[in-house]
């Protein structure tokens, strides 16, 4: 469940504040152009360390340390690279950057990150905990391993054909503008086949996906997802044929119990099969009148099974089964709807 960011027990305005001040010191401020243009340079495996081992980067608790820092107005191509390994960004800013071809290994907590695009990079054992994102891209991104978003709040993010293998948002929010496109198969940059998206994770994929709208409230796309979820479900999680095939009825008779129209669609069809099965004994309107009497169960024209064969008084009672049956779930459907939306 999603948590305000500032109600998270890790969270700490007075630690948030120290490390964004350092930067702006007087030591800190030529301390941070050095550091960006060693980043500008590629960065890489241990970038800081020769630095820090030097003592030339003043305030740094360690080679890994960046916490606090504010990236803007960067445009950067990276060399293929470990290009930010265990680095520790946690309180920091990028604002109006784009980023391609890093490699992230990376502790990327309670930062706030404005109007970037992350094109064909590579994310793993990459966190973001408490992260506020807005105006986001990711572009062709690949998130290997044990990557994750926890509890982060997401405003106009896009995620573009990237290659996501299991669900990397955890308790996460999001907004109506936000959106994942396109999920790919395979990563690009890999050629081998140790990366694959295993279809039997879509459920948790799409659950994720699904639970963060819902706690944005887009409770549209929070069905959407649900639906996606479940379809998911039947085709690489169930087991056995009959648990299946029950599923695929659940789907396409009632979509999950978030499409009502599907109902409606199968009480149409069960009418329809029903006036059809009359229509062989009787003319078109006594079918019509006994059809409905019978799915609506006000027993219209039921004086006219007395002339009926046995298999049509037969049909006659499954078609009011059915009827209470359908009509009894499109309610309940549609009050599945408005309930999940109050």
């Amino acid at each position: 469940m999603f948590t305000p960011i500032h109600l998270l027990s890790r969270y700490n305005p007075a630690a948030a504040a120290k490390y964004e001040r350092r930067w702006e010191s007087p030591e800190g401020q030529p301390l941070r152009s050095k550091v960006l243009q060693m980043i500008r340079d590629g960065a890489g495996e241990d970038f800081l360390q020769w630095e820090f081992e030097q003592g030339r980067l003043g305030f740094l608790e360690s080679m890994y340390d960046l916490k606090g820092l504010q990236i803007f107005k960067e445009d950067i191509t990276f060399p293929p690279d470990n290009t930010f390994e265990a680095i520790d960004f946690s309180y920091a800013s990028f604002y109006h950057s784009k980023l391609r071809n890093a490699v992230f290994m990376s502790t990327l907590n309670f930062c706030r990150i404005y109007n970037c695009e992350f094109v064909d990079c590579v994310f793993v054992f990459n966190s973001f905990y408490g992260t506020t994102l807005e105006r986001v891209k990711f572009i062709k991104c690949e998130f290997r391993e044990r990557n994750g978003f926890t509890n982060c709040v997401m405003a106009d993010v896009e995620f573009v054909d990237c290659f996501i293998p299991e669900n990397i948002f955890i308790d996460c929010k999001f907004d109506e503008n936000t959106r994942v496109l396109n999920l790919v198969e395979k990563p690009p940059k890999v050629t081998g086949g140790s990366f694959v998206l295993d279809k039997k994770h879509l459920a948790q994929i799409f659950g994720g996906i699904k639970d963060a709208y819902a706690a944005g409230s887009v409770f549209r796309q929070s069905r959407t997802y649900f639906f996606r979820q479940m379809q998911a479900a039947t085709r690489y999680n169930s087991e056995g044929f009959l648990q299946k095939l029950w599923s695929y009825v659940i789907e396409y008779a009632a979509g999950y119990g978030v499409k009502p129209f599907r109902v409606l669609a199968t009480m149409g069809v069960t009418f329809l099969l029903s006036l059809a099965m009359f229509s062989q004994k009787l003319s078109l309107p006594d079918a019509l009148m006994l059809t409905a009497g019978a799915f609506f169960t006000f027993g219209a024209y039921s004086d006219l099974l007395r002339v009926l064969p046995l298999t049509l008084k037969f049909w006659y009672v499954v078609t009011s089964f059915a009827g209470i049956s359908l009509t009894a779930l499109f309610i309940t459907v549609l009050a599945n709807m408005w309930l999940r939306e109050r």
